[in-house]
């Protein structure tokens, strides 16, 4: 008889963490450092930082408090997404993690951060040309037109809103009034625009 070498991997430090959250799905950091042997802290929080990124788990901000604790000592997690008995992977060429369990690699951008010149001016949009330019919106789009109250929902304005920019619109001939199976229904003048 031959002997073979047993094809059981050790499991890693991860892989613990990974158990202990699904295990508990509130956890405090403090708990996770008595079990894991080999895991350095900083490279703890990467891990955390990574799970955190793809919606994994998710800080929970003690009651009376507004923010997250500073330290990472002192922080408590809460499991969002369990997919499985396997923890998710770091890919480094990539980036991202990977959830052997469902067979899927992370979509979300690594904390991309896009660079805005410090040279923008903020130009408000009128309220009025706002309301006015979403009625058109609304409407553009349902060639048969709408009752008031479905079109107010669809374009989210105030009653107050709605009557002002309707007002104006009607008075520039780009919107019209009519009937249709006894309601009053609102469409573009002259269809599509």
């Amino acid at each position: 008889m031959t002997q073979f070498k047993s094809t059981k991997r050790r499991k890693n430090d991860r892989q613990y963490i990974w158990e202990y959250m699904r295990r508990n799905k509130i956890f405090k950091i403090e708990d996770l450092v008595n079990i894991v042997e080999e895991m350095s802290l900083p490279a703890m929080q990467d891990f955390f930082k990574q799970m955190e990124h793809a919606s994994y788990i998710k800080v929970r901000i003690p009651s009376g408090k507004k923010n997250k604790p500073k330290k990472f000592m002192d922080r408590t997690y809460g499991l969002i997404k369990n997919t499985g008995a396997l923890c998710p992977v770091w890919i480094r060429k990539q980036r991202r993690l990977y959830d052997r369990n469902i067979q899927e690699v992370q979509m979300r951008d690594m904390l991309y951060v896009p660079k805005v010149s410090k040279k923008i001016e903020h130009r408000p949009v009128d309220a009025l040309e706002y309301a006015k330019g979403r009625v058109i919106q609304i409407l553009q789009d349902d060639e048969e037109g709408l009752p008031w109250n479905l079109l107010q929902f669809r374009c989210g304005l105030s009653p107050d809103a709605m009557t002002v920019a309707a007002g104006q619109l009607i008075r520039d001939n780009k919107v019209t009034t009519g009937r249709h199976k006894g309601v009053c229904v609102w469409k573009m003048r002259g269809g599509r625009t």
